[in-house]
């Protein structure tokens, strides 16, 4: 009787440490997961801010660039209504 008494009192205190095992393995899987679920969100903030942030840089670049041509452009007709004229008083000159 003393033997099944000890085997009994063992296997429950065996059964006892693999629940607690058990549950301590839960427990960290399911601050792992919560882990995992945080660096997901801040991983898509940082997806979102970096498209946002691209996408002023080419609007900024394309506003840039029209800039310049219309400055450009109106050079050009600047340069062109200096020339002629010029032009226009070297002709009433000869």
């Amino acid at each position: 009787m003393e033997t099944l008494s000890f085997t009994l009192g063992v296997l429950s205190v065996v059964a006892v440490i693999f629940v607690a095992v058990i549950v301590i393995g839960i427990v960290r899987v399911v601050k792992q997961q919560k882990q995992i679920n945080s660096i997901q969100r801040e991983l898509q903030q940082v997806w979102e801010e970096n498209s946002r942030l691209n996408q002023e840089t080419h609007q900024l670049i394309s506003q840039s660039q029209e800039n310049m041509l219309r400055s450009i452009d109106e050079n050009r007709s600047y340069i062109d209504s200096r020339i002629d004229k010029l032009n226009s008083k070297q002709l009433l000159k000869s």
